[in-house]
């Protein structure tokens, strides 16, 4: 079955204006929705990724890859990364998310990680939210080539320091060489969707995978694997090893107030079997 989001982004002209998308920031139309990652060894939800829509008065939901890239590109990924934050921060107590006893995923890219004022300013809305730094991971989400290594491991040994845990997010041929990363001191690895769909078919799909989880294993990283979608994928995900799973096979994004029941549904149908 397709989403409705999905249905919308096929339907969305690109690229949407820029002028529309400032306004989208200062106007309180970006909002969130969330993909849970389950522990592989009893399928136990751990964790709620944080995903950003943009609410379009005229073309809809609107899909990330419609309006970030843009965003990026504008310089405004500090204050996209805000509004988001915000809203996840919201709806975390709105909802009472924080019953569930997950931890919460939130998409930096680079530019963000490495902005002076972002962990304090982070710290600040969780104290405010009462939320513990160590209920935030944070995902470096940047797909370009790294820069300011050393700015970089400061920022990330910060971030540590304070309590969050931080992800390499996106790890794949086509999307990011990680090897300069797992010297930091990381304490996840996120392997990108494409990679994980494409490694049961393709020899150098399945051959960068195998040297990623030995990479990250000699690291001392835990493994999250998108993308996964099956039971095949699952099954094979799980006889390398990898901790924790997320994808359509656990459950598609969804709004923060079908969280609970959805939590309660996977843990009646999953759990009690385990």
């Amino acid at each position: 079955m397709v989403s409705g989001d999905e249905m919308t982004a096929a339907l969305q002209p690109l690229p949407l204006p820029l002028d529309g998308l400032r306004d989208a920031l200062t106007q309180g139309h970006i909002s969130a929705r969330y993909q849970p990652v389950v522990r592989m060894t009893d399928r136990k939800p751990v964790a709620l990724e944080v995903l950003a829509r943009l609410e379009h008065p005229v073309l809809g939901t609107v899909q990330p890859d419609h309006f970030i890239p843009q965003l990026e590109d504008a310089g405004l990924a500090w204050p996209l990364t805000q509004a988001v934050v915000r809203r996840a921060l919201a709806d975390w107590t709105e909802y009472h998310l924080q019953d569930l006893g997950l931890s919460l995923a939130l998409n930096f890219p680079l530019d963000v990680l490495l902005t002076p004022e972002a962990l304090p300013w982070l710290d600040n809305e969780c104290a405010r939210a009462g939320i513990c730094p160590a209920v935030i991971s944070v995902e470096l989400t940047e797909s370009r080539p790294l820069t300011r290594l050393d700015d970089l491991r400061f920022a990330v040994a910060q971030m540590r320091a304070s309590g969050h845990h931080l992800a390499i997010d996106d790890v794949g041929p086509d999307v990011r060489d990680h090897r300069e990363l797992l010297d930091l001191p990381f304490s996840c690895l996120k392997l990108d969707k494409d990679l994980v769909r494409s490694s049961a078919n393709s020899a150098a799909a399945q051959e960068f995978l195998l040297q990623s989880i030995a990479a990250a294993r000699a690291a001392g990283l835990d493994i999250i694997a998108e993308g996964v979608e099956t039971e095949a994928v699952w099954e094979r995900m799980a006889a390398l090893g990898i901790e924790q799973a997320q994808g359509y096979l656990i459950a598609r994004p969804m709004p923060a107030q079908d969280v609970a029941a959805w939590c309660h549904t996977w843990k009646l149908e999953h759990q009690a079997s385990g």
